[in-house]
């Protein structure tokens, strides 16, 4: 296993101290977020955000983004719709820059008021054109589980994988802790295997309705280990965790340990 951290859990406001920290700690990878007129939207702001990362021997497992809550790619609205696709395939380009090989998309956001079927024939319609633009960059579109009232069950998730793939690289980002939300972590992984390319990690307290840091939650964390060993899975796994509100620099550093304890200790860094 290699380990990671999304931007959602950065213990500094700065990406060099974040780095710092976060090499100092460990970690594999950094999992940085796209925003819409940040730094990851241009040529200039992807080459230093990638040299920041190079330069503390990190790599990029994956591009994500809250932005498509706002711009869903299955919104009814023309306007939001292309906003989506334009940060996705900014997503997309990023990766190329920053020498990753997934960008996290969420593929729909079904609205109150909105009709399941349409939202899942825009969603197609988004998820494939982005398909054949990551193809032609050699970027997979990992599409993660969400609560965005869209695939449920791990066997939707799996026909609509099946329906987007034939126009390019798609795959799933599983998140352990929003398959607790909406069933069990294992069954997502033993329905979903061999289609799985990136895991993000995070506990969910069932009673109180949120997220907590692992194994802290009520996710079922030795059930979760031992399907990953009957899956074979052995790539990225990164925490989505928030950062700790009195210091925010100890967070990484104790869910890297739980994270190892839980997965192993994780390939040798370069």
């Amino acid at each position: 296993m290699r380990f990671g951290l999304n931007q959602s859990g950065f213990p500094a406001d700065d990406l060099e101290t974040t780095c710092e920290i976060l090499s100092a700690a460990g970690y594999d990878g950094i999992e940085p977020n796209l925003e819409r007129g940040g730094p990851l939207t241009t040529d200039a702001g992807r080459r230093e955000v990638a040299a920041t990362i190079a330069d503390y021997g990190l790599e990029v497992p994956a591009i994500s983004t809250i932005e498509h809550w706002e711009y869903p790619l299955s919104s009814s609205e023309d306007e939001r719709r292309e906003v989506g696709m334009e940060l996705a395939k900014n997503m997309i380009d990023a990766a190329v820059a920053l020498d990753a090989e997934n960008v996290l998309i969420v593929p729909a956001v079904i609205e109150d008021g909105r009709e399941y079927d349409l939202g899942y024939d825009q969603a197609v319609e988004s998820v494939r054109e982005l398909a054949g633009y990551a193809e032609a960059r050699d970027v997979t579109l990992a599409l993660e589980n969400v609560q965005n009232n869209f695939l449920p069950s791990p066997t939707e998730f799996e026909a609509f994988l099946e329906e987007v793939s034939e126009a390019g690289p798609v795959a799933a980002y599983f998140d352990v802790g929003n398959a607790l939300r909406s069933g069990l972590p294992s069954r997502w992984l033993a329905t979903l295997q061999g289609q799985i390319s990136r895991i993000h990690v995070k506990d969910w307290l069932v009673d109180n309705h949120r997220v907590t840091y692992p194994p802290q939650g009520d996710v079922d964390w030795e059930r979760v280990r031992e399907t990953l060993s009957e899956i074979e899975y052995d790539g990225w796994i990164t925490a989505e965790v928030p950062a700790y509100p009195s210091f925010p620099e100890r967070m990484p550093v104790d869910v890297l340990e739980t994270m190892r304890f839980l997965f192993g200790d994780g390939g040798e860094r370069a």
